[in-house]
């Protein structure tokens, strides 16, 4: 694992801790007992944040090998080691690979995260700002992504800019 990554890591693995059981609470007061919408917070964050790499990392049909690093690094300080890595630096492998392991979910730059939406809510009803946490991870994953291999593309430099207006916007 970089060095550079494990502080930031760490601190996402610490707020990510921290919003699971409100984005649960949420997701209850939202779908009510419905198991089959209900995942586990972590599980929910950890989807969308692999789909921002999918998202970010798109503009040329590849995932740089520090792109996966950091992605798999990110799981691996969340998940601890025991998980499947993603192995393969072939975006389109990568899309079946994230659609296997997360078949319902999807963030496009329009479409703020499912995680942020449900928290803006939890936080309208209780006057908590856990959807503002959520952002600032996002946000920094994303950041830390387009830097992850030393080569920010002009296209990801706009999509991030893109996203970060739509993480705002609610």
């Amino acid at each position: 694992m970089q060095q550079e990554n494990l502080s930031i890591l760490r601190s996402l693995k610490q707020n990510i801790e921290e919003i699971s059981a409100p984005l649960q609470a949420a997701q209850l007061e939202v779908y009510g007992e419905d198991s089959e919408k209900i995942r586990s917070g972590f599980d929910l964050i950890i989807a969308e944040l692999t789909m921002i790499v999918l998202l970010l990392t798109g503009t040329d049909a590849e995932v740089a090998d520090r792109e996966l690093e950091f992605l798999n690094d990110m799981r691996h300080v969340v998940y601890g080691y025991g998980i499947p890595e993603l192995t393969s630096s072939d975006y389109i492998e990568l899309c079946r690979e994230f659609l296997r392991l997360y078949p319902n979910s999807l963030i496009t730059v329009d479409r703020m995260p499912l995680s942020l939406r449900l928290l803006l809510l939890y936080d309208q009803a209780h006057g908590t700002e856990h959807a503002s946490k959520a952002r600032n991870i996002f946000i920094q994953f994303a950041e830390a992504l387009v830097k992850a291999d030393n080569n920010e593309h002009p296209v990801e430099t706009i999509i991030l800019a893109n996203f970060k207006d739509t993480l705002n916007s609610g």
